[in-house]
């Protein structure tokens, strides 16, 4: 493979990991892994740590809205309106939901590669008597469409967004976990430098529409 290639499966890896807006989720509890910083400027960190068995490293990213836990929480769930601010989004449908339960088969249109495609269960937790919500997700391809030809089928799909009452009952804490391979080629390395800025971008995205939805900028 030629370096002029390196630039066009970086994308592709970016996009991988800003799927969708629910995220490729992994509770802490699940991982239990020894986080490292990698960066921690203008109010957002981002750590990762390596997770026994797999190939790429989880991400984390922890952030702060001056939204309340619900407004932010409303954006991430609100899934119906993904496909006006998700890059590459070119397909959401809802298979089932049952309120605090959601079955979503979503497709990629990517640029120099194939399509990808995959089904994902979100299971939300609210608890009102501390305004926190989380989000948790889960590959579940056995509940979605088929593969088929026009699209790579996306697998290990894993992680959590969770979101909470700031210091002093003062906006919110955002943290979003996950892990995930986008598989093929794509070395590992490539896949763990990519990240963490596909990562944090999302996370400022699902901030910056909350803003947008409640008329603040």
């Amino acid at each position: 493979m030629t370096r002029r290639r390196w630039p066009r499966l970086a994308s592709l890896v970016a996009l991988l990991f800003l799927l969708v807006a629910g995220g490729f989720l992994v509770t802490s509890a699940a991982f239990a892994l020894d986080w490292e910083k990698i960066s921690d400027k203008d109010g957002e960190l981002v750590e990762r740590g390596a997770v026994p068995g797999l190939r790429v490293s989880a991400i984390r990213v922890t952030a702060h809205s001056p939204m309340a836990p619900g407004a932010v929480f409303e954006t991430i769930w609100k899934q119906q309106e993904h496909l006006e601010f998700v890059p590459f989004l070119k397909q959401l449908r809802i298979l089932s939901d049952t309120g605090d339960e959601r079955v979503v088969y979503e497709q990629l249109a990517l640029p120099f590669v194939r399509d990808r495609d995959y089904t994902v269960r979100l299971h939300k937790r609210v608890d009102p008597a501390v305004d926190r919500y989380e989000i948790l997700i889960e590959s579940a391809n056995d509940a979605g469409p088929p593969p088929d030809r026009s699209h790579v089928r996306v697998t290990n799909i894993h992680g959590s967004w969770t979101v909470e009452a700031g210091p002093d009952g003062k906006g919110s804490i955002v943290r979003y976990e996950m892990q995930s391979d986008p598989g093929g080629s794509i070395p590992a390395w490539l896949v763990d430098r990519t990240q963490r800025r596909a990562a944090a971008d999302l996370v400022r995205a699902m901030l910056k529409r909350t803003l947008e939805r409640n008329g603040r900028k």
